[in-house]
């Protein structure tokens, strides 16, 4: 039997290697050889136990590789050309039809892409995967595939920065300089906005400086609705994008709103804990609340443009590569503090 290895999180705390069989692909499937996998917030919160997923669990969604074998009927991509693969849209539900495949609800339906007796994200943490060829898109072949490895993180901040409307000329404060945050900057910038940062973190303050912030600003040290009026004069930030999932921050985030202002809801909130709001402020100051989860095919073929046009700087968010034989060390200093992006190589 020919294997596939794999990296699973068996229980919290405790990663296994394990030789799964390398799937065959069927028709419209292309066999999918992963060269990098990005270690994401999902995989790092399943391992410590803070994201409660089934176990033992297969992540890895922000991945790169090379096509190896593609099926009957597949089009656009070839036996060694370079892919990432998306989510797993169907593509046979009115949500994805229409460019709503974040809400695909189908997905569960879909034949897995590993032969694993377990919960499947992704899967790029195994060494060979079966994808749909409408999962897969072609990277160039200049692409260094350690930066397209990220084109999943970069899509969904292309989703969020698509839905907040950003008009030439609007401020942006965006909270918290990570991952997200820096690519919510670039985006940011790119649609002509004046972006101020919130950042505590010294180093990071530094980043959103280098990376073109008009402004940066420490929550810890001042008032942070009071300096967004002051530098607004008195108005707000037009649009307000929080990375954080803390419940003091969205409570204050209404506070830091222009009239006809949008809150961008980007953060997961694990925490299952209700945020008052005032809807008579939101009536008032005609608030906008938008929630946006995952990127859609068309940010996942944006972002593809953007790494291979060389217009965002990857290498700023990439902390360490490790080889996959150590893929536990290489979780191990992806949960450690401050951390953006660790990869493990194949």
């Amino acid at each position: 039997m020919e294997i596939s290895k794999a990296l699973v999180v068996e229980s919290v705390n405790h990663l296994k290697f394990v030789d799964l069989p390398k799937p065959k692909i069927g028709d419209f499937e292309v066999l999918f050889k992963t060269q990098y996998c990005s270690l994401c917030t999902v995989d790092r919160r399943t391992y410590k136990g803070t994201r409660k997923k089934k176990l033992p669990f297969l992540g890895g969604h922000e991945c790169s590789g090379i096509i190896e074998e593609v099926g009957d009927g597949v089009v656009g991509v070839k036996a060694g050309d370079k892919a990432i693969f998306t989510s797993g849209y169907c593509m046979q539900c009115e949500l994805d039809r229409t460019n709503r495949g974040t809400q695909c609800n189908k997905k569960s339906e879909m034949p897995p892409r590993a032969v694993f007796d377990g919960t499947i994200l992704g899967g790029g943490l195994s060494e060979y995967l079966a994808i749909p060829a409408w999962q897969v898109i072609k990277v160039p072949d200049d692409v260094d595939l350690k930066y397209a490895c990220l084109t999943e993180p970069l899509a969904c901040c292309i989703h969020s920065i698509r839905k907040s409307r950003i008009k030439i000329g609007e401020t942006v404060l965006i909270i918290g300089l990570g991952v997200m945050g820096y690519f919510q900057l670039k985006l940011a910038l790119m649609q002509g906005a004046r972006v101020i940062v919130s950042e505590p973190d010294p180093k990071r303050q530094k980043k959103a400086l280098e990376s073109g912030a008009w402004a940066v600003l420490d929550p810890t040290q001042e008032d942070l609705a009071q300096r967004i009026h002051q530098l607004t004069n008195g108005l707000g930030a037009d649009v307000v994008i929080n990375t954080i999932p803390a419940s003091s921050i969205w409570m204050s985030c209404f506070d830091m709103l222009a009239p006809y202002g949008r809150l961008i809801a980007y953060s997961s909130q694990d925490e299952k804990k209700g945020i008052p709001v005032d809807f008579g402020q939101i009536h008032g100051k005609e608030f906008e609340i938008i929630g946006t989860l995952n990127p859609n095919l068309d940010d996942n073929d944006a972002a593809v443009k953007l790494i291979s046009y060389g217009m965002i700087d990857m290498e700023q968010v990439i902390d360490e590569i490790y080889p996959f034989d150590q893929g536990k060390q290489a979780f191990d200093k992806a949960c450690e503090p401050g951390m953006y992006r660790v990869l493990i190589s194949y």
